[in-house]
């Protein structure tokens, strides 16, 4: 898929410059003059990338032909990730710079940068932010705004942003055993942010074992002019399985264009030079932090919904769907070990009964304690899942036909042993279950097995209840 741009800029020299530029990249490029023009724009297409004239940003960021307002909008209303990128024609290292930079990256902008643009840079810049959205878009994280950007100021508890310096000289690799704090001392003064900048060495973050906690951010600092060696170490750091979700500020000495291009394609996040003043430096590391907390909320929140479609919300158990898929990895692996394994089918005799004479909170206190029980009964490696209303499925993998059927005894009884709670000054209520249980070898397909585990609880239930049932295979 090509890329798309849009560009937002009032003056017409550069909106001609940037869709050459861009375009001689193959992306697709819109370009418009005005916010209320990117309005309409970005109500017809979807873009991965906007650049903005910072020029379009108002005194009040909350006016509706504010760019700051647009870009909160824009966001908004459309479930996309998109990069804001501002553009501002002066000097890079004056204070207005640093807290237009500020108000920027807190409204939610990916970047400020500074004309004129070296090409290379700028395309590498644009490539480095396409990569960095489309890894959660692809996994379907996106906050509700649709940006993983956040445009707020919230921060997770106890997120740390770890530091650390290398300092390379001339004649050797070897890294420094103690750090100047100096700049990270000054860096730490010029921020706002409680969690403050803790300095380790280089060797410490790039050990494989593991580590009692991992940094969010990491900001490498080189005050030697040894770039080369600096993109290296950073381009290790993102191939180790630790670092992944890092997020990486690298800062150069004296760097050609060339390889500030090559170190936003080897993978960092953000990148400054020595030039940078302290003042810009701090708001960008509180932004990366920003990024790494608002992904951590997305991550936890892709794990819980994982976790939420494989499990019943009553009992805590596995649900249907997750049995389906760990079963069928059962089946292969008695195929490849030569060994059986085995499927119960549990069902609560009379638990209607229980539900019209005690209420269903009663019955689900039943449940609940009937996966507890389960539970305490089972090996570490056993399938327990609630496969409907009071309909339970226990899979025990290398067990033979005497072993599973000792197992299902030894459950029902544990079941029927139960004492449960109805109300204070009653007696106890009792209930008892009924097992279908089928082995097999893996030769027989899952929905087969499944089957004749539910013939076997039928015929437990004709014979009474509270009975194990066993089908063989045909």
């Amino acid at each position: 898929m090509v890329g798309r741009i849009l560009v937002v800029d009032p003056v017409p020299t550069n909106r001609m410059v940037l869709r050459a530029k861009l375009s001689l990249a193959h992306y697709e490029v819109s370009v418009v003059e005005s916010v209320a023009q990117a309005r309409a724009a970005f109500a017809a297409n979807r873009y991965e990338v906007v650049l903005l004239c910072s020029t379009l940003i108002c005194i009040r960021s909350t006016a509706p032909d504010c760019a700051l307002s647009w870009m909160s909008d824009a966001r908004a209303a459309h479930n996309m990730a998109t990069a804001f990128v501002f553009m501002r024609t002066g000097p890079a290292a004056d204070d207005k710079m640093c807290t237009l930079l500020d108000r920027c990256l807190r409204a939610g902008a990916s970047d400020l940068l500074w004309r004129p643009f070296n090409e290379g840079v700028l395309l590498a810049r644009i490539r480095s932010l396409m990569r960095d959205n489309a890894a959660p878009r692809d996994l379907h994280i996106q906050s509700a705004e649709g940006d993983l950007t956040p445009a707020d100021n919230g921060r997770e508890e106890g997120l740390k942003t770890l530091i650390f310096s290398t300092e390379i000289a001339p004649d050797e690799a070897a890294q420094p055993t103690t750090l100047d704090p100096s700049p990270i001392d000054a860096i730490n003064q010029s921020r706002q942010a409680e969690d403050k900048i803790c300095a380790v060495p280089l060797s410490t973050l790039m050990r494989p074992d593991a580590r009692p906690s991992e940094p969010d951010v990491v900001v490498l600092l080189t005050r030697t002019k040894s770039v080369e060696h600096a993109l290296s170490v950073m381009s290790q750091m993102r191939s180790r399985s630790h670092m992944h979700d890092v997020r990486i500020i690298l800062s150069l000495q004296c760097p050609s264009p060339e390889q500030l291009a090559r170190a936003y394609d080897l993978g960092a996040h953000d990148v400054v030079t020595d030039s940078t003043p302290i003042g810009e430096l701090a708001p960008r590391i509180d932004n990366q932090a920003r990024i790494a907390c608002q992904l951590q909320r997305h991550k936890r929140a892709v794990r819980e919904g994982l976790k939420q479609a494989m499990t019943d919300p009553l009992t805590g158990l596995h649900n249907r769907r997750y049995a389906a898929q760990k079963l069928r990895g059962m089946q292969r692996t008695c195929l490849s070990n030569n060994t059986n394994f085995a499927i119960l089918a549990f069902d609560v005799d009379h638990f209607k009964g229980v539900n019209d004479r005690y209420g269903h909170a009663v019955g689900d206190i039943v449940l609940t304690s009937l996966a507890q029980t389960l539970r305490q009964n089972l090996r570490s490696g056993d399938l327990i899942c609630r496969t409907g209303g009071e309909e339970f499925l226990v899979a025990l993998p290398n067990a033979g036909q005497d072993e599973a059927a000792a197992t299902a005894d030894r459950l029902r009884k544990a079941v029927g042993a139960m004492d449960i709670t109805v109300k204070a000054g009653l007696a106890p209520l009792h209930v008892t279950v009924s097992i279908g249980l089928s082995v097999q070898d893996g030769r027989v397909a899952i929905p087969d097995m499944l089957e004749q585990a539910d013939r076997a609880l039928y015929d437990a239930k004709s014979r009474g209840r509270n009975v194990v049932a066993i089908a063989t295979a045909a």
